[in-house]
């Protein structure tokens, strides 16, 4: 590589599958590309990643960049976040103090391939819960037969929490087909629209009294962390299950643990989790009440391909001296004002 040609570093691909994308494909033959599949250990491993680097992308929310980051790293001329948000997980006012422009392209039609990868892992960790499939896997392949009758769907209350987001309408569809009454609770959902829809609009309250499944799809904000916390389950139908493919914060941990212990809850399907990737010896992964999934929901091919393409095109664009959108364009000035 020559001097002039910008390092960029792409962090943090844990199927390793980023560089199979057409973009990142396009971004390595003009650059010194620099990927990595596993999660910093520390701040200071994450700053020797982003040593000499021009460039840095992050995939969604794994990489955190705080203020304490920004005030340390040297020579970062742009951050590109693949997806269409930049909370909680980028400091925007560290970055502009940095002189570190923060890129966040908007979503494009192509996401739907992620909300529908999305939504149909939400309906297998829902019909995985009800039908005991990790179970009867377990009795089976330890020899045994039949031990616990499975949970019919048809008939039964589905309460989607975030409805009028992209994933929610698709879960609610696809439970409206097997014959689920629908309870659904936004704060932005309306009678007419709940019609519209054909589900029923309801407080979080009534939906939790009345559901025999919960499944959240709800933006993490400080206004919904903790949403479902101890006084939440309570209210929740004993032997209920709960699905959360949205993010983990919106559950208390030891709230969730605890229902989960006393019975309360009959079963939770987890693909986002508290800290990720999840430590080996968190005590959901020997949870006989807890389906698990790595946070696999918007990850197939046709998914995967959106999120990292909408962090790598922007650079390409960068890279040619093309406009791309730029969260903090005060940063830009800042830039130039403590070049050399």
């Amino acid at each position: 590589m020559t001097a002039d040609v910008k390092r960029v570093v792409l962090m943090e691909d844990y199927l390793d599958y980023a560089r199979h994308t057409d973009a990142v494909k396009a971004l390595a033959q003009r650059v010194d590309l620099r990927i990595y599949t596993d999660k910093a250990r520390d701040d200071d491993e994450l700053l020797r990643r982003l040593e000499g680097a021009q460039v840095a992308i992050t995939i969604r929310d794994r990489v955190m960049f705080h203020s304490k980051i920004f005030e340390r790293v040297r020579g970062l001329q742009l951050l590109s976040v693949c997806g269409p948000r930049l909370a909680p997980h980028i400091d925007l006012p560290a970055a502009t103090r940095a002189g570190v422009p923060v890129c966040c392209a908007p979503a494009d039609p192509a996401s739907g391939d992620a909300h529908h990868a999305t939504a149909e892992l939400t309906l297998t960790l829902i019909l995985g819960l009800v039908k005991s499939v990790e179970h009867n896997q377990r009795v089976m392949r330890a020899g045994g037969w039949q031990t616990r009758i499975g949970t019919g769907l048809r008939g039964h209350t589905l309460g989607v929490v975030g409805s009028t987001g992209k994933v929610g309408r698709l879960v609610t569809e696809v439970a409206k087909a097997l014959g689920m009454r629908v309870l659904a609770y936004s704060p932005r959902l309306t009678a007419e629209r709940a019609a519209q829809q054909g589900v029923e609009a309801v407080s979080l309250e009534a939906l939790l009294r009345q559901s025999d499944v919960v499944t959240l799809h709800a933006n993490a904000t400080p206004e919904t962390a903790g949403m479902l916390g101890a006084a939440q389950f309570n209210l929740m139908k004993p032997g209920a299950f709960l699905v959360n493919t949205a993010r983990a914060a919106l559950i208390d941990e030891a709230a969730l643990r605890e229902a989960l212990d006393s019975g309360r809850l009959a079963g939770a399907g987890l693909d986002v989790y508290w800290q990720e990737p999840l430590p080996a010896d968190h005590w959901a992964r020997q949870h006989p009440g807890v389906l698990m999934q790595p946070h696999m929901g918007a990850f197939t091919p046709e998914g995967y391909g959106w999120i990292v393409t909408s962090g790598v095109t922007p650079v390409l664009q960068w890279l040619d001296g093309k406009p791309i959108p730029i969260a903090n364009p005060e940063a830009q000035s800042q830039q130039k004002e403590t070049s050399p």
